[in-house]
């Protein structure tokens, strides 16, 4: 069965289970790098606002005989049901700047592979990446829902960049917050997530002794990658390790960072990001394929 027939029979199906009183939508999301996924809406008549379930997965477990229709219907809708909103949104403050500068915060995106979205949203370009904004909707109800702010918000509310760019420094250091974790650690803690799977003492004995490496993301660990460009996070912490850092751009949610001993690990390093990138990172959540650097004697971050 063809994708698109796929979709619309899904969406059918969930339109029926749903009632007369849902809409149901099929909708094409353009996602970090280029990617574009097919989307589903289950939106109640009194509320303005759904989670978007993504049909792509389903399709190719569809296709690859480890689900039938059925299956994928009765996913989609626990899915709906487990993260509906029972309220709607009033967005008419989302046209003033006062009301929503103090939530508004940045991610980093890389500039090449998002050209044609960079082309709608204003940005601040960072080495190979860009910085670019959103604004989070009443985080205590949605999770990190956020709106991502295009040119045609800036003309609404006659804001130059850099101002926006001050409200995004000032808030998500402060909204997101932050984590550094030895990679031991971080490691350790994804094993007792899925302790069902692994022998923990002895994974734990595995790493221990190996390189000094940390993981840098924010607090809900999502688009942590942003805490690259926190006013001098990775400053105080080269500082406080004595050592310039390898920042290695593990995904769009967190980085990785290794005290620099030798100049001759570079092309390893490198090697190792393209290996990551390639095989084990989803498309829309690359980051970068670069090494870059914080030279703790000049104070700043280079790439490699």
């Amino acid at each position: 069965m063809e994708f698109t027939n796929f979709t619309t029979l899904v969406r059918e199906e969930v339109e029926k289970r749903a009632g007369e009183n849902y809409r149901v939508r099929l909708n094409d999301v353009r996602k970090n790098n280029g990617v574009i996924l097919r989307g589903l809406t289950v939106m109640q008549d009194d509320s303005n606002i759904s989670p978007t379930i993504y049909l792509n997965n389903y399709y190719e477990a569809y296709e690859n005989g480890e689900a039938t229709l059925v299956n994928v219907v009765n996913d989609v809708m626990d899915t709906y049901y487990r993260n509906k909103v029972n309220q709607s949104v009033d967005m008419r403050y989302f046209m003033n700047y006062a009301c929503v500068k103090d939530h508004i915060i940045y991610k980093l995106v890389n500039t090449e592979k998002n050209k044609e979205l960079l082309e709608d949203i204003p940005h601040v370009e960072f080495l190979d990446l860009s910085v670019v904004f959103q604004c989070l909707v009443a985080k205590e109800c949605f999770g990190t829902a956020t709106i991502l702010i295009h040119n045609a918000h800036m003309k609404l509310w006659n804001v130059p960049i850099r101002e926006l760019f001050q409200a995004a420094k000032d808030n998500t250091q402060r909204i997101q917050g932050y984590e550094i974790k030895g990679i031991n650690d971080a490691i350790y803690e994804i094993m007792q997530e899925q302790q069902e799977e692994f022998d923990l003492e002895s994974c734990r004995e595995e790493f221990t002794g190996s390189v000094s490496m940390y993981v840098l993301s924010n607090k809900s660990r999502v688009e942590g990658a942003a805490c690259m460009i926190y006013p001098d996070l990775i400053k105080d912490f080269a500082e406080a390790l004595g050592s310039s850092l390898y920042i290695i751009p593990s995904s769009i949610h967190e980085l990785l960072l290794l005290p620099v001993t030798s100049t001759d690990e570079r092309e390893e390093i490198k090697n190792m990001i393209q290996e990551i990138n390639d095989t084990q990172v989803k498309r829309e959540e690359i980051l970068s394929y670069s090494l870059y650097l914080f030279d703790k004697e000049k104070g700043k971050i280079v790439r490699l």
